[in-house]
């Protein structure tokens, strides 16, 4: 059975502000005034459907006028002109963007023509082939008919469906390869959903399925009758390809196989970039499910060759070799090919400040995905940190091999940071195989769900160093509310005992319902078979947990082939971490808003 991973991709969802735009709601002195109970989202795709409301205080007449203006003819359409205050319409955007790019949705009240309230949203084309231009690294985990493997590459698209270049690492549990390829071509259609295609002579013809969610970041799967697996593609940074600009400590995360057993074994740590492309004064923590958890300190990965031109680098200590490929200044993505490991995952910067545990204070949500004793193994959970460490709130949920367990994880605790690297303990008792963290901070400028994102940032790597568990995680501040809405790029990664089923697609939220299309990849890896079931319409619904602010429950049906039973986690306005709680399944995925 393959290694089981979640590389978060988000993907996620977004919350419409419900920050009134105009009078706020003033019940205090009789004046009348109205306030967006949900107000418009921040932007929207052509044709898309968002659900908006407003509220109308201090009358007695409560209804609400609605209109919608812009720069254009066509300005899109409201579901009705008129409501009662507080209830919902519904708002499609138009078939092209207007003059101006934006829309402005108002409220009026009934009761006073001079009361109003007013939110803009700006209109996008969706997706096309110039949604990706420019030089993108990637990096997938998944499996073959060999079992696991790993990628990291940089393809470069011209922004008219053609890759002109790329290469690529590759390793499964038979050889690792690097190959180069000189062309190739792209699609993507106006749900941001298309596929990338190259061929090399080692490895034969590839296709990721991809999901954009803007024009630096997007989620992927390999969609092919060779592998299956889930990962990202990020818009590198080509004026970072300079080895001298990597200097300071670095957090990292990576899942694998040990080759010398065939078992899960995966690692993390911090190390310290010397400015010429290696990195020393290194502690790897390593979770071997045939040796257990152990440390090496003092690692030393001198650089052995330049930076080429799509931004890899390959360091070796003599025993440990790495590939990376740059995204930009903090963030790496990883393959080690050295024959000991399989293995795949991050690294990101943890800046020029001094990290420590007070870093992690305040709401957060996190995530694993790996294997236990019982199988494989998915979590995620929230909760909420003083600056000492010590979790006030919390609760998860966890798939430990098909036993589904939440609750409390309140007075857990992070412990002994040094050197941006310390501990988590958790309490509360929802799963016994699963109470012990490593973890490594990250700078707060970086959003480890998308390192070219602007907002959002912070948090920490997670490594399981139990001795019933394997598997490596994230930590995310958390900003969510009591709903989301709007247009979502998707992944789920997922494990029964002989498959591995990797999705990828694009769903609209609103009012608690989701709808939209995926493509599924499914490998037996008993039979050595590969089922591809692509644009599969994609239903589903979400409902908030009204104890736990952020947590949703709901379910996705993809298509005729499967219903999966899952919880949200809403981590940021845009972000959101899933988790799959079936007996027969495991899986973790997420889901990024579109820009």
């Amino acid at each position: 059975m393959s290694r089981k991973l979640l590389i978060v991709v988000f993907t996620a969802f977004c919350l419409a502000s419900l920050a009134a735009c105009g009078g706020g709601g003033n019940n205090n002195n009789n004046v009348v005034s109205i306030e967006f109970s949900q107000a418009p989202p921040a932007a929207l795709q052509t044709n898309a459907m968002a659900t908006v409301s407003a509220t109308v205080f201090n009358s007695s007449n409560s209804g609400v006028d609605w209109a919608v203006t812009c720069g254009g003819a066509d300005c899109g359409s409201l579901s009705t002109n008129h409501t009662n205050g507080g209830a919902s319409l519904t708002y499609t955007a138009p078939a092209s963007v207007p003059t101006g790019n934006t829309v402005t949705i108002t409220a009026t009240a009934s009761a006073d023509s001079s009361v109003s309230v007013a939110g803009t949203t700006t209109i996008t084309t969706g997706s096309t082939t110039s949604a990706l231009n420019g030089q993108y690294a990637f990096l997938l985990t998944g499996a073959d008919v060999t079992g696991f493997y790993v990628a990291a590459g940089s393809v470069v698209a011209d922004g008219d469906g053609n890759i002109s270049s790329g290469e690529e690492d590759f390793c499964d549990l038979s050889a690792c390869d690097f190959v180069q390829f000189t062309n190739g071509t792209y699609s993507v259609g106006a749900d941001g959903r298309g596929s990338i295609q190259f061929s090399t002579a080692d490895l034969g013809p590839q296709t990721l399925a991809v999901v954009v969610t803007s024009s630096s970041h997007g989620l992927i799967t390999e969609f092919d009758d060779v592998e299956t697996s889930s990962g990202t593609l990020d818009l590198q940074d080509v004026n970072s390809f300079n080895v001298s600009q990597f200097t300071g400590g670095f957090s990292f995360a990576l899942t694998g196989v040990d080759l010398n057993n065939g078992l899960s074994a995966d690692l993390g740590g911090v190390m310290t970039a010397d400015g010429s492309g290696g990195f020393n004064n290194g502690t790897f923590d390593v979770n071997d499910a045939q040796t257990g958890f152990g440390t090496s300190t003092g690692v030393v990965l001198p650089v052995s060759t330049s930076i080429d031109s799509f931004g890899r680098v390959t360091v070796s200590n003599g025993s440990t070799t790495f590939a990376y490929y740059i995204v930009n200044a903090k963030a790496i993505r990883m393959v080690e090919e050295d024959g000991n490991f399989v293995s795949a995952g991050s690294a990101y910067t943890q800046g020029a400040g001094s990290l420590s545990v007070a870093n992690l204070a305040g709401k957060s949500v996190f995530t694993e995905a790996g294997d236990s004793v019982l199988g494989s193994l998915a979590l995620a959970g929230q909760f909420t940190a003083d600056s000492g460490g010590s979790v006030s709130s919390g609760l998860m949920d966890v798939n430990d091999g098909g036993t589904i367990s939440n609750g409390s994880i309140s007075g857990s605790s992070f412990s002994g940071f040094a050197s941006a690297r310390g501990t988590l303990s958790l309490s509360g008792g929802v799963s016994a195989n699963v109470t012990e963290f490593q973890v490594y901070l990250v700078d707060p400028g970086v959003n480890i769900l998308d390192p070219n994102s602007s907002t959002g940032g912070g948090g920490a790597l997670l490594l399981d160093s139990d001795s019933g568990a394997i598997g490596i995680g994230e930590i995310v501040p958390q900003s969510g509310g009591s709903s989301f809405q709007g247009n979502y790029g998707a992944n789920l990664q997922a494990f029964t005992t002989t498959d591995e089923l990797d999705l990828e697609g694009q769903v609209a939220a609103m009012t608690g319902n989701l709808t939209g299309t995926g493509d599924l990849n499914d490998i037996d890896l008993n039979l050595q078979t590969i089922q591809l079931s692509p644009a599969e319409i994609l239903t589903g619904t979400f409902t908030a947990d009204g104890s736990n602010p952020g947590r949703f429950t709901g379910s996705l049906q993809i298509g005729n082939v499967q219903t999966v039973n899952l919880v949200y986690y809403q981590a940021t306005n845009s972000q959101i971490i899933l988790i799959e709680v079936d007996e027969v399944q495991q899986g973790t995925g997420v889901m990024i808003q579109q820009q």
